[in-house]
């Protein structure tokens, strides 16, 4: 099971890494959070995931975050790529959660 998430996230993260982060966002912070932080920390989070089950901080930090982002993706819709590239992001580092779950199960 583990194996086909690690695929799976694999190919989300190859189409993520084709993606330029939307235009708008470097000073845009929608509900006070700065979309460059979100961004690479999930990013970095996912990284690690990809490469073996995460520590305890990196756990900590993608679940979280995780949870934040799916908290603010309604207040982007304005912006159709934004929205597209955070929900790609936040696809992603739901799989990574539960990628890292079905390791330490």
């Amino acid at each position: 099971m583990a194996e086909a998430k690690l695929d799976q996230l694999a190919r989300l993260w190859d189409e993520f890494r084709a993606l330029p982060f939307p235009p708008g966002f470097y000073q845009r912070e929608p509900e006070g959070e700065c979309m460059v932080m979100m961004d690479t920390a999930l990013a970095g989070c996912v990284s690690s995931a990809m490469d073996g089950s995460l520590d305890d901080r990196r756990r900590d930090i993608l679940q979280a975050r995780t949870a934040v982002l799916g908290e603010i993706l309604p207040s982007i819709g304005d912006d159709e790529y934004a929205t597209k590239y955070f929900t790609h992001l936040h696809e992603m580092a739901a799989l990574a959660v539960q990628l890292d779950n079905a390791r330490s199960a």
